[in-house]
């Protein structure tokens, strides 16, 4: 499941303009799919600068690991380029992805201006985290908090 984990991110990441988001058939949440062999990875969002969603993994079509998140951009009135290259960010850290750091990539990562930061604790059956985005400065432009782990059935 891990090995899969790290595979969906960095292609789904990798390459963000390729991803293909469509709607739920309900049509209240969008959703981002990945499939292999007899894993689908789906990731189920809604809102934009404000985010809430769950990833869900699942292997011969039955869910065997979740993750929940909130959060976001933090200035709501910044424009939709800025949110845009904010996301964009995140999304590299997330294409970085490792089998060590398969949830969110590394826990450290910068580019330009931007700093990236996740805080995660447990392990891929039981954990909880927070990843950031701060500027130079340090003014805190970025922030998502997550939590899941195996489902147990």
């Amino acid at each position: 499941m891990i090995k899969f984990l790290v595979e969906a991110n960095k292609f789904l990441y990798k390459f963000p303009d390729n991803i293909l988001i469509r709607d739920t058939l309900s049509g209240d949440m969008k959703v981002i799919e990945h499939c292999s062999d007899n894993f689908i990875y789906r990731n189920y969002y809604v809102g934009y600068r404000s985010l809430n969603g769950k990833i869900l993994i699942l292997k011969d079509n039955k869910p065997i690991w979740i993750m929940t998140y909130e959060g976001g951009v933090i200035n709501h009135e910044d424009s939709d380029d800025s949110v845009r290259k904010i996301y964009a960010f995140v999304r590299q850290n997330l294409a970085r992805s490792t089998l060590e750091q398969p949830i969110r990539g590394p826990s450290e990562f910068q580019d330009g201006k931007m700093i990236y930061n996740n805080s995660f604790f447990g392990t891929i059956n039981k954990f909880n985290g927070t990843e950031t985005v701060t500027l130079g400065d340090l003014r805190l432009i970025y922030s998502l908090s997550y939590s899941g782990g195996d489902v147990i059935y």
